[in-house]
């Protein structure tokens, strides 16, 4: 008599994701990235539209600067106060407001030039409006992304933070430039006003985390600002990784990004296809840059930032001294990767050291150190270049930086091998706690349940 065998059930299919993007198998970070890429898309497409809107109300250099500078300056005011609040309240509920409010700014904006009604002081207020929100908005986020994965997986939380940001700096502008031709200008505002929807979407999906306890009674907001001020003064790696941050911040990236279209034109001599080129290479550069961290994460660290050091001067060099477009699109992808791998690595290190309790205010230091030094950098590099011209001052910046750069990872905080090996050490006790720290908010939710 003939036997059968029942066949087992098949397995259950799981995509199986490579090791370095495996911080996606997390389902909360997998959610909260996702919303995330689709808002920076519509940022993109509503800058495009911004800068549109400025030239034909008020056709101005000087319009555009004093925009950045109404987006820049009330976030400063603002975000040491939001690393405080970040550290004490509830990190989705920050978001959920300032998002919000985004949202509502970029939708009132959008519907003022649909009506034909807007002008340039509604802009100005509806900015100011939006650096107060980012102030707030920028701790949180920083310091709610590393809690969303297990503490190993935080350098690829920085690359696919990073990259994503890159990645949508080109998309999300292509895709303005088609719909603003046929729409107008206010697509772009009421798409980047639904674009935070998936935000808000996704920050309704994610598992409650509660504030990190503190020992002793409640303090006030400006305590609580000189603690995370001490906590800071007192790593001395901490205080180094800032400097690096400052200093490319100062010194690089406003050639790099900012007075690119400048280079452009009174430089090169050239138009706007070698202009977009010269966007789509930094774009480039950067994305590759910040996929390095992924590629990369824990490896090489000291050798990567030496690299990125001397790179980039020497990309500002060459640019300086070339009249060649093909030459100078090269190397703005190389001096873009310098600057972006070295600063996704020194903000990795950032976040993986830095104990919880401590993240919403270490971070907002860090976003002082790179938002707060490029909008003041900007018009004194501007102004440089009015007076003495730009590809002297080009060399100039190049020598600076390498200078002050390669002295600070020889001296600062023990030297960069120092910084990183305490970096390191850091990681180790703020992973065991914060491993301790999830088991016991692991118990207290079953218990509740």
């Amino acid at each position: 008599m003939a036997t059968t065998t029942a066949a087992a059930p098949p397995a259950r299919f799981r995509l199986r994701l490579p090791e370095a993007v495996s911080v996606l198998a997390v389902r909360d970070f997998r959610v909260f990235w996702f919303g995330q890429a689709v808002s920076m898309t519509g940022t993109w497409m509503q800058f495009v539209a911004q800068g549109l809107l400025v030239l034909q109300l008020w056709d101005s250099a000087f319009a555009l600067g004093a925009l950045n500078f109404a987006n820049a300056i009330p976030s400063l005011c603002v975000m040491l106060f939001g690393g405080v609040l970040a550290d004490r309240g509830d990190k989705r509920l920050i978001l959920l407001a300032t998002q919000s409010v985004m949202l509502l700014l970029a939708a009132v904006i959008g519907l003022l030039v649909m009506m034909d009604a807007v002008e340039y002081w509604m802009l100005l207020v509806a900015t100011v409006a939006l650096g107060i929100a980012f102030g707030y908005d920028m701790p949180a986020f920083q310091a709610l992304m590393p809690e969303l994965v297990p503490p190993e997986k935080i350098s690829q939380v920085v690359g696919l933070n990073s990259s994503t940001f890159h990645g949508t700096r080109m998309v999300g502008p292509a895709i303005a430039g088609a719909l603003i031709g046929v729409f107008g200008l206010a697509t772009a505002y009421f798409l980047n006003a639904a674009s935070f929807v998936a935000v808000i979407l996704a920050l309704m999906m994610i598992r409650y985390r509660p504030a990190a306890r503190r020992a002793g009674p409640a303090t006030s907001a400006i305590e609580g600002l000189r603690e995370g001020l001490r906590h800071a003064s007192r790593r001395r790696n901490l205080r180094a990784l800032l400097l690096l941050t400052a200093l490319n911040c100062v010194f690089v990236f406003p050639v790099a990004a900012i007075l690119t279209p400048f280079y452009a034109r009174n430089v090169l001599h050239a138009g706007p296809g070698v202009l977009g080129l010269m966007f789509t290479a930094g774009g480039f550069g950067s994305m590759m840059g910040a996929l390095a961290l992924i590629w990369w994460s824990e490896r090489w660290r000291v050798e990567r930032i030496w690299f990125a050091v001397i790179v980039a001067p020497v990309g500002l060099v060459i640019q300086a001294v070339t009249r060649e477009p093909a030459v100078a699109i090269v190397v703005q992808a190389f001096v873009s990767f310098a600057f972006s791998s070295q600063l996704g690595i020194i903000q990795t290190m950032i976040q993986e050291s830095t104990p919880r309790e401590y993240r919403g205010r270490v971070m907002s230091l860090h976003g002082m150190a790179f938002n707060g030094t490029v909008p003041l950098a900007a018009v004194a590099i501007s102004a440089a270049a009015v007076i003495f011209g730009l590809p002297g001052v080009m060399l100039g910046l190049a020598a600076t930086f390498f200078v002050t750069a390669a002295g600070a990872l020889r001296f600062a905080g023990g030297g960069i091998g120092r910084v990183v090996t305490d970096s390191w050490a850091e990681y180790h006790l703020v992973a065991g706690e914060d491993m301790r720290t999830a088991v016991v908010e692991a118990a207290e939710a079953d218990a509740a349940g």
